[in-house]
């Protein structure tokens, strides 16, 4: 494989999110060496891009480096997006509306950028260092806010013909089923994403203060959410022990059928999964085998994130070492 860097190589990674964006200075290899957090809540671009920039030339002079050390850059953000422009228009970020955040941070330190979406980014990161080490085949789904995924098939990621495949939270499980905050009705992330899932919960616990649930938010109605909701359901209350196997079956009916369609050898389950542990894999993967066929289910290792909380610091890292890997430029882990 001609080029494929052998030396120490310097990446440095951006991981764009509605309330923080954090450069992370890192190695080829996966050695983190440092990352800082810079505040994005309710500001314009133009004010927040400059500290960004002046972030990541923070963490390469206090690594003694400078950005002529650096072999790559990778951003990972939140859609919708234009990845061939490089341009972001999040819909949590109001005031972000096209802006080419590519661009600006490749100028910024005159290296070559490359970009994708946080779903993307995040599978990544999972396949380069995390439990998706080793495999050509591989699902990655966020089980957060939202539901994304991203997915690689025959080692390499799938992005689709307008860089939109791994929507997996959109594909419709119910014709009957809520509204989706997409606007179509029925979807996975509908019945199973925290957003809609608090949605759903504020709605129907409306009005009932001494609720299990409301009592773990604190007595607010308006702070309902999943990790509410994880509580009151290892409580045994009835509401939230029925809400939470139905999420746990919805998880499975979906997943089932992504391991129908893709087959992959692995799938990777992030945020929801690390964060309740066996309280939501034990009846997710009691009810998966109804969902999909024993051949594929057999053929597939459902694993927890190994990241965790630490995802964000890989995650552009991930996108840059990716695009070094399709030029031939750079080996996964388990090849060298």
């Amino acid at each position: 494989m001609r080029g494929v860097m052998y030396k120490k190589s310097y990446i440095l990674g951006f991981d764009v999110g509605g309330t923080k964006i954090a450069p992370c200075l890192g190695t080829a290899d996966g050695e983190i060496l440092g990352s800082v957090r810079i505040d994005n809540k309710h500001r314009d671009p133009d004010d927040v891009l400059p500290e960004v920039v002046e972030g990541g030339m923070d963490l390469l002079e206090n690594a003694g480096l400078s950005a002529l050390d650096l072999t790559a850059i990778g951003i990972g953000a939140p859609g919708p997006m234009d990845i061939p422009a490089g341009t972001i228009s999040p819909a949590n970020m109001k005031t972000w509306v096209d802006v080419p955040i590519k661009q600006y941070i490749a100028d910024g330190f005159q290296v070559e950028t490359f970009f994708d979406n946080d779903a993307n980014a995040g599978a990544l990161a999972e396949w380069f260092f995390g439990s998706g080490q080793g495999v050509e085949d591989m699902l990655y789904l966020t089980l957060s806010t939202g539901i994304g995924g991203g997915i690689i098939s025959n080692g390499h990621l799938v992005q689709g013909a307008t860089f939109l495949a791994g929507e997996c939270g959109h594909v419709v499980i119910d014709l009957e089923g809520p509204e989706c905050n997409c606007g179509m009705r029925g979807c996975y992330e509908a019945f199973c994403g925290g957003r809609a899932v608090a949605q759903r919960m504020q709605r129907e616990l409306a009005g009932q203060p001494e609720s299990c649930v409301v009592k773990h938010a604190g007595g607010n109605i308006r702070d309902v959410d999943l990790l509410a909701l994880e509580k009151a359901a290892r409580d045994g209350d009835g509401y939230a022990v029925n809400l939470w196997s139905e999420i746990c079956e919805r998880n499975a009916q979906a997943i089932g059928m992504f391991i129908n369609i893709l087959n992959p050898s692995r799938v990777v389950l992030g945020t929801l999964a690390w964060a309740a542990g066996d309280f939501f894999m034990k009846p997710f993967l009691e009810h998966l085998p109804r969902f999909c066929w024993g051949e594929t289910l057999a053929a597939c290792e459902v694993s927890v994130s190994a990241l965790g909380r630490e995802i964000g610091e890989y995650s552009g890292i991930a996108v840059a070492l990716n695009g070094l890997y399709d030029q031939g430029r750079w080996r996964r882990p388990w090849e060298k």
